[in-house]
């Protein structure tokens, strides 16, 4: 099993530093997780496999059922 918490890197960053990092300006996290941009990206910030590899696992492993409710939410907001 997985493990969910937000580990830092070698280099003492949080996981979830990169992940918002990436969204915030633009990035999407919709993608083949080892063959992204998002991956090529982590690699340009001296990051070991291990860590690449749990950070995008970390980025895909929503709960569909919080997504959907997410994505209602937001719907509403347009309205």
């Amino acid at each position: 099993m997985y493990d969910f918490s937000n580990k830092k890197t070698h280099n003492g960053i949080h996981y979830t530093r990169y992940i918002m990092s990436w969204i915030r300006e633009g990035g999407s996290l919709w993608f083949n997780r080892y063959d992204s941009d998002f991956a090529k990206w982590l690699k340009t910030q001296d990051l070991t496999d291990e860590e690449i590899y749990e950070i995008c696992e970390l980025a895909q492993c929503g709960k569909l059922e919080l997504e959907i409710s997410a994505k209602q939410f937001i719907k509403s907001l347009e309205n």
